[in-house]
């Protein structure tokens, strides 16, 4: 019986270990910004997706956003799978947009792995599209 303890507790730990190395708790346990859990719980329809541990909005429709043209600057990546099941979202899952969709960072704003941009670009149907994080604060 004891042997049994020490292994469940042996086996949580490594199971939080990991989830704290690899970004994968379940929502819940996150920053103050919201999650594609939490989006999509609001609105079913939301058009997101994640980078870099961030959920990014398709703001193409705001005023202030169409009041601007927009460059795309270097490609970031590809979204890898289509998905509105939030349970472990990853980056480069998205709910609207289909997968292989290649994301950019805007013309003034380069893009560094795990220092996410405000905005990104999306070509989707020879369309460009903004998609702003979501950052509270």
């Amino acid at each position: 019986m004891k042997r049994l303890v020490v292994f469940i507790g042996i086996l949580l730990f490594v199971a939080f270990s990991y989830m704290a190395l690899t970004d994968k708790f379940p929502s819940g346990y996150h920053a103050d910004n919201p999650t594609a859990k939490e989006v999509l719980s609001n609105n079913p329809n939301a058009d997101i997706f994640q980078l870099d541990n961030l959920v990014y909005s398709n703001a193409s429709d705001r005023e202030w956003i169409e009041a601007k043209e927009y460059t795309k600057g270097e490609m970031i990546g590809e979204v890898k799978k289509r998905t509105t099941k939030t349970w472990l979202y990853q980056n480069f899952y998205a709910s609207q947009l289909p997968v292989g969709t290649k994301i950019y960072s805007g013309d003034e704003e380069g893009y560094q792995k795990g220092d996410a941009p405000g905005l990104v670009l999306v070509e989707y149907n020879n369309e460009l599209l903004v998609y702003q994080a979501l950052i509270e604060g």
